[in-house]
C-alpha cells in the first residue's frame, strides 16, 4: 500500500466513486422502471376488467329488454314447437355472468331483478296458457268446418253433375242430398263453435295485455335501480329521478296504446 503514489488513489479512489454513482443511478432507474411496469401492469388489468364489464353489463341491458318484449308474446308461442321460457334465458344467462363481476350492491339488486322476472314469468303463465288452449280450440274448429265446408262443395257438385248427366238416378241423388244436408249442418255448428272460442280469445287477450302492464309498473323501479347501478359502474352520470319521469311517461303512452287495442278487440 505504501508504495502506491497518492495521485494513484487519488484516481482509483475516483473511480470508485464514478462507479458507486453509476450503480446507484442505474438501481434508481431500474427501480423506477420497476415501478412504471408494475403501474402499466396494473391499468392494463383495470382496462381488462372495465372492457369486461362493460360488454357484460351492456349484453345484460339489452337481454333485459328482450325480456320485456318476451312477456308480451307468451300468447303467441305454440308451446308445442319452443319452449315457454326461451326468450328469457339469454336475460338469466346474463345476469349470472353480471353478477360476477359487478361490485355487491349491484349483484344484490340484479340477483333481485332476476328473481322478480321468474315470479313474472310464472304469474302470466297461467294466463297465457288458457290463450294457448283457445288458440288449439280454434285450429281444431277451423280444421274441422274446412272438412265439412270441403264435403258440402263435393256432394253439391256431385249432385250438379248427376243432373247434368242426362242419367236420372233418383236414388243415388237422394244420398247426395242427405250427405249434403248432413255436411251443411257440421259446418254450421263448427262455425258457431269456433265464433264463440273467438270470443273468448278477445277476453282471454285483453286479461293477458292487462296483466302484463301490470308486472311491467311492479318491476318498473328495480330496472330504474338496476340501471342506475350499472351506469354508476360504467363510470356514467345518472340521473335517477329523470330517468323516473321519463319511464313514468313511457308507462303512460304504453297505457293509452293498450287502452285503444283494448277498445278495438271490444268493437271487433
Amino acid at each position: 500500500m505504501q508504495g502506491i503514489p497518492a495521485i494513484v488513489w487519488a484516481a482509483l479512489l475516483g473511480s470508485g466513486l464514478t462507479l458507486v454513482g453509476v450503480l446507484l443511478s442505474n438501481w434508481n432507474h431500474s427501480s423506477e422502471l420497476r415501478k412504471q411496469l408494475d403501474h402499466d401492469a396494473e391499468e392494463k388489468q383495470k382496462d381488462r376488467i372495465s372492457s369486461l364489464r362493460r360488454d357484460v353489463y351492456l349484453n345484460a341491458v339489452e337481454e333485459m329488454a328482450k325480456a320485456n318484449s318476451h312477456l308480451g308474446k307468451l300468447p303467441q308461442i305454440d308451446p308445442t314447437k319452443q319452449s315457454i321460457d326461451a326468450g328469457l334465458s339469454g336475460f338469466f344467462a346474463a345476469s349470472a355472468k353480471l353478477q360476477l363481476v359487478c361490485q355487491t350492491e349491484t349483484a344484490g339488486i340484479i340477483g333481485e331483478l332476476t328473481a322478480r322476472y321468474g315470479e313474472i314469468l310464472l304469474a302470466l303463465l297461467g294466463k297465457a296458457s288458457s290463450v294457448h288452449n283457445l288458440n288449439t280450440d280454434i285450429r281444431i274448429l277451423s280444421d274441422l268446418y274446412e272438412r265439412s265446408r270441403s264435403e258440402v262443395e263435393r256432394t253439391l257438385a256431385e249432385m250438379k253433375q248427376l243432373n247434368e248427366s242426362g242419367n236420372p238416378n233418383p236414388a243415388r241423388f237422394a244420398a247426395l242430398q242427405a250427405s249434403c244436408e248432413a255436411a251443411q249442418q257440421q259446418t254450421k255448428k263448427f262455425s258457431e263453435e269456433r265464433s264463440g272460442v273467438f270470443d273468448q280469445h278477445k277476453i282471454a287477450m285483453r286479461d293477458y295485455m292487462v296483466a302484463v302492464l301490470q308486472e311491467i309498473r311492479s318491476i318498473g323501479p328495480l330496472q330504474l335501480k338496476a340501471g342506475a347501478a350499472i351506469r354508476g359502474e360504467l363510470g356514467l352520470a345518472t340521473n335517477l329521478h329523470e330517468f323516473e319521469v321519463q319511464q313514468s311517461a313511457n308507462l303512460n303512452r304504453m297505457d293509452t296504446s293498450v287502452q285503444q287495442l283494448l277498445a278495438s278487440l271490444e268493437d271487433g
